[in-house]
């Protein structure tokens, strides 16, 4: 067995999230209360908030504590194990703590400056993201280069599975990429609830800003493998910096990153923190994979295998 933990992004997180685990476990209440403390966040508080908790600001912040704090759990309590890790855009961050380049203060500190610039970049530019279903990747990226203008861009945003890509860029022109991709026949074509046109050239200076902050913050000798978004392949401590800047405004290559696992020889798949999306994703990619995800406190039961 070869095992991978997986880290889902924003858009996976509901109110009430990790409160289970919480309210079971109370050292985590304790590490909880050192999160708020060092993000200046309430962040229990936040986590029962059922409008601020889909805020950017918030969000961020608060699907990476949860993550951390469930992975930490499995692997002092249960001695939870893993040869690499993979997150999906945000969850990058808390693959970059479990593989040990950052501690968890620090990053949390990073990654509320993220939410922060990400939040202000998507009130400065009018930018939308939009799921295509059923169409190859090859299709979409057509679509995307023939309505986008120099001043209206959208691009392929989010590799997540065969027949399953998002897209991101101004919002006309994915609007427009939208229509385009129903007369191709895609079978469904639907613009997301996002407050920005994340991993798209309009999130650069975000980007930028972010690896200048991050640059204060110590980066660990010793780590484990991390397979970073923006090209699918295992990150190297010297890259870790150019990988927070261009991630931002990169395509999440999801799909491709769960390929080259499995053609290294991984063959088990965990997805630690709330719901169940990259689960699901996994089993699109692989017939043959392994899958299993810990969201609620019960699920710990159902991973006994490999553990």
């Amino acid at each position: 067995m070869k095992l991978a933990i997986l880290f889902s992004g924003q858009g996976a997180q509901f109110p009430g999230m990790g409160l289970d685990f919480i309210e079971k476990e109370p050292q985590l209440k304790e590490r909880l209360t050192q999160f708020s403390l060092t993000t200046n966040l309430h962040l229990e508080s936040l986590l029962a908030d059922e409008v601020k908790i889909h805020n950017t600001k918030f969000t961020q912040p608060l699907m990476v504590a949860v993550e951390i704090l469930i992975l930490d759990l499995l692997r002092e309590k249960y001695g939870l194990k893993a040869d690499g890790y993979l997150g999906f855009s945000l969850g990058e961050f808390t693959a970059l703590y479990a593989a040990g380049f950052y501690n968890d203060f620090d990053l949390l500190q990073i990654i509320k400056k993220r939410a922060e610039l990400m939040a202000e970049m998507g009130t400065r530019t009018q930018g939308k993201m939009a799921a295509i279903l059923s169409l190859t990747d090859e299709q979409v990226e057509v679509i995307c280069k023939e309505v986008s203008t120099p001043n209206e861009v959208v691009v392929a945003a989010n590799y997540n599975a065969p027949g399953q890509l998002v897209i991101s860029g101004e919002a006309n022109a994915v609007l427009r990429a939208v229509e385009l991709a129903k007369e191709r026949g895609a079978r469904r074509a639907i613009p997301l609830n996002v407050s920005g046109a994340f991993h798209s050239p309009y999130m650069a200076y975000a980007g930028s800003v972010l690896k200048e902050y991050a640059s204060h913050f110590k980066l660990n000798d010793h780590h484990s493998v991390v397979y970073a978004n923006s090209n699918a392949k295992p990150l190297d401590k010297n890259n870790v910096l150019q990988e927070i800047e261009v991630q931002i405004s990169s395509p999440v290559y999801f799909k491709q990153s769960i390929e080259n696992m499995i053609a290294d020889g991984y063959t088990h798949f965990l997805e630690v923190g709330p719901g169940q999306v990259l689960a699901n994703l996994v089993k699109k990619i692989s017939a043959d994979a392994k899958v299993f995800n810990v969201s609620s406190y019960e699920d710990i039961q159902n991973i006994k295998e490999i553990l």
